[in-house]
């Protein structure tokens, strides 16, 4: 009995080593195994010629370097520019911005700060044959009307902030978790070796920063263990209808 006894004690002793010797060896895979969620984020703002070309360029980048992202327009721009709205298909979330690419929180009316933001909506809309429903906030400014704005103009996401994406969720906007960078910012090699975090990453650009240099830190970013995402993956709600 006491030769068993120990032959048991031994085995259970070289199981418990096995698991002590692979578990690290598993969490530590499991750890590496975790990509950084990435969401790129374009907004268009200028009514200039060479901004044409521009979206027609990044639609062929995110093609061909297969990434996910977002495109955010003015109404202005939309109801001026329809082509640059299309330029974007499927993969490529669609969202608006206030019409005139106005500070919300420089217009006390809220009548007005309603117009701007509907109308902002209806325009990339039109210009898209679409359904926008995700929202991004010109400078980033909003006040205490923002959720009530968004409620009443159809829209169920906002990206407007760098520490916070909202969503809505059983009728109510709810806060999660952001982490945001310029992409003009830093220099390229900054996104080959972005901090680890469980937390989603948005990088953002607008249509001032050369094709080449957004190409680039795409390029830079798939240096590391990535996912890019659309808002609508990010969110887990369906924000563009096409």
């Amino acid at each position: 009995m006491k030769m068993i006894h120990a032959a048991a004690i031994s085995t259970t002793l070289v199981i418990a080593m096995g698991i002590g010797m692979i578990l690290p060896l598993f969490l530590n895979s499991s750890q590496q195994a975790q990509p950084l969620i990435i969401m790129l984020s374009f907004s268009v703002v200028k009514n200039s010629g060479n901004v044409e070309s521009w979206c027609t360029n990044l639609s062929n980048i995110l093609k061909e370097q297969n990434a996910k992202a977002t495109v955010y327009f003015t109404g202005a721009i939309a109801d001026l520019h329809h082509d640059w709205v299309t330029a974007f298909q499927d993969g490529i979330d669609i969202g608006s911005q206030t019409y005139n690419y106005v500070d919300l929180t420089s217009i006390s009316d809220y009548d007005i700060q309603l117009l701007e933001v509907k109308k902002g909506k209806e325009a990339v809309d039109r210009a898209g044959n679409l359904v926008s429903r995700v929202f991004k906030a010109p400078y980033g400014n909003t006040d205490e009307n923002i959720y009530s704005l968004l409620n009443r103009s159809d829209i169920i996401a906002d990206f407007s902030y760098e520490l916070q994406y909202n969503k809505l969720y059983l009728g109510q906007f709810m806060k999660f978790d952001l982490v945001t960078y310029n992409g003009s910012d830093h220099p390229t090699d900054f996104f080959a070796n972005l901090p680890k975090t469980s937390t989603p990453i948005m990088i953002t650009f607008d249509d001032s920063m050369s094709i080449d240099l957004i190409d680039e830190v795409i390029s830079k970013l798939k240096a590391n263990n990535v996912r890019f995402v659309s808002a609508s993956e990010l969110t887990g709600l369906e924000l563009t209808l096409r």
